[in-house]
């Protein structure tokens, strides 16, 4: 079972997520890492949270497809029965990412790994994001299996690199190296060397500026877009549960992952 573990240091929590031997999220550590975040920041001894991967060369590599698939049984076999279906925009995942988007406390993505998937949106949710060196790959690739993201990596993408750079990117499924991920405008910063240590620092920068001033600071900046956030991801949310519901080759091409050892094509 996939663990989400917390250290607090002088101010600074670092959450790490590990879950042998490929490092893909589930959901039993979306309540882990929902109940953590919630104590951190009603934590009046944190005052800066990192994230990291407790894996050799994984950040998060993906959302299970495994648990997709399921999602798509029981999805398929509710409008079998001619019910609604759930909104999936107010799935706890997607409102772990929502309620990450909006801690009033600054987050750091320290990706040390691979970073896909729902790894890419946890990162996207966060304020600042270092990558360090290694063999591995950044990006939405939903569309390699057949879906879309459906934890807010449309949309929080966009906003970051612009619509016309993520629409070609989510619809292609590209992902890029640590550089590549550095000069695209993906990360903040590629690292060479301790990624960890770089996002440690970083955050000791944030220990003695008043908490009050840094939220404003979060809030008035993530605000500024005519479109909230919320609006956009609720839409993706109900598009993203219309395609593994009415989408047999979305279904296929997850379950062709799995049997092929999770293994995508990079663009």
């Amino acid at each position: 079972m996939g663990t989400v573990d917390c250290k607090i240091t002088d101010g600074i929590a670092t959450v790490t997520f590990t879950n042998p031997p490929k490092g893909f999220f589930t959901s039993d550590m979306v309540a882990q890492t929902s109940k953590i975040l919630d104590e951190l920041e009603n934590s009046e001894e944190v005052r800066v949270i990192v994230f990291t991967g407790g894996l050799p060369d994984v950040f998060i590599r993906h959302f299970s497809v495994e648990e997709i698939i399921e999602m798509t049984a029981a999805l398929k076999a509710r409008r079998a029965k001619g019910l609604a279906d759930p909104r999936f925009a107010r799935t706890p995942l997607r409102m772990l990412w929502e309620n990450l988007d909006n801690c009033r406390k600054p987050t750091i993505a320290a990706i040390n790994g691979f970073c896909g998937g729902g790894g890419c949106e946890l990162a996207l949710a966060c304020d600042i994001r270092l990558a360090g060196p290694g063999d591995y790959t950044i990006g939405q690739m939903e569309i390699l299996v057949g879906i879309l993201p459906g934890a807010g990596g449309t949309t929080r993408l966009a906003r970051l690199v612009g619509p016309g750079k993520a629409l070609e990117w989510v619809l292609r499924g590209r992902t890029f190296t640590p550089k590549e991920a550095a000069a695209e405008g993906l990360v903040h910063h590629y690292i060479d060397g301790d990624v960890l240590a770089a996002a440690h620092a970083m955050a000791r920068e944030f220990l003695d500026k008043p908490p009050a001033a840094l939220t404003a600071i979060k809030q008035v900046i993530r605000s500024s877009w005519g479109k909230t956030t919320a609006d956009g991801v609720d839409e993706e949310g109900d598009l993203f549960a219309n395609v593994i519901g009415g989408s047999d080759r979305a279904l296929e091409m997850m379950k062709e992952y799995v049997a092929n050892g999770h293994k995508l094509q990079k663009f």
